[in-house]
């Protein structure tokens, strides 16, 4: 076989590879998209399982958290800074007024409800506004949907013009205990105050105090 003939069939070679990993990646991803997932509550009337990624590109379980109390908010980067920024804050600030030691054992959480333009790098970037106490996840829009009809939060998009849009936020913070079970919720527009004093109370109960 000449040279150039070799060079040739190589190239049509590696084009064909191409092509068929193309091809079978694209059916690999919608049949996932349009796959089931599978998620359990656990029992529980608000909350249960998730499989999503944080702001680092990890995979994240919420059995991950077991031992700790999670407080799960939905949102989106896009949402008004007075409203999920406020929420987002007001948790950072009151599992921070916890002290030292209750602090490490609750987690604000944030999730958003916009995937398609909540990015891990922008998440990590809107994070670092409220310090270091707060987790902020994303996943596909499928487990996006799954997780939030899980945890009673919104999945409504609302058309804007010229092809934007807006998500409609969760009107409350859900409140999972150390071993995943639901402890009930605080209003959206809890102050860092009154989440302090929820999460004081919780941990004071479970202590025996």
């Amino acid at each position: 076989m000449m040279r150039n003939e070799r060079d040739r069939f190589f190239m049509l070679v590696g084009l064909a590879i191409v092509v068929v990993s193309s091809i079978f990646g694209y059916v690999g991803y919608r049949w996932s998209d349009s796959a089931p997932v599978p998620l359990t509550s656990y029992g529980n009337p608000v909350g249960g399982s998730f499989r999503l990624v944080n702001g680092a590109d990890g995979s994240v379980l919420d059995t991950d958290f077991r031992g700790r109390w999670m407080l799960v908010y939905f949102g989106s980067t896009h949402c008004p800074d007075t409203v999920c920024g406020a929420t987002v804050k007001a948790m950072a600030e009151g599992v921070e007024a916890l002290g030292h030691d209750r602090a490490r054992l609750a987690v604000p959480i944030f999730i958003t409800l916009d995937p398609m333009r909540d990015t891990s790098d922008i998440l990590r970037t809107y994070a670092l506004r409220y310090g270091s106490h707060v987790t902020v996840m994303t996943a596909s829009p499928k487990m996006i949907e799954a997780v939030a009809k899980e945890y009673h939060a919104p999945y409504v998009r609302h058309e804007g013009e010229n092809g934007d849009y807006t998500m409609e936020p969760a009107t409350q913070i859900v409140i999972m205990s150390p071993t995943g079970r639901y402890e009930g919720s605080l209003p959206a527009t809890a102050t860092a105050a009154e989440i302090t004093a929820r999460m004081t109370e919780l941990m004071n109960a479970r202590d025996g105090h």
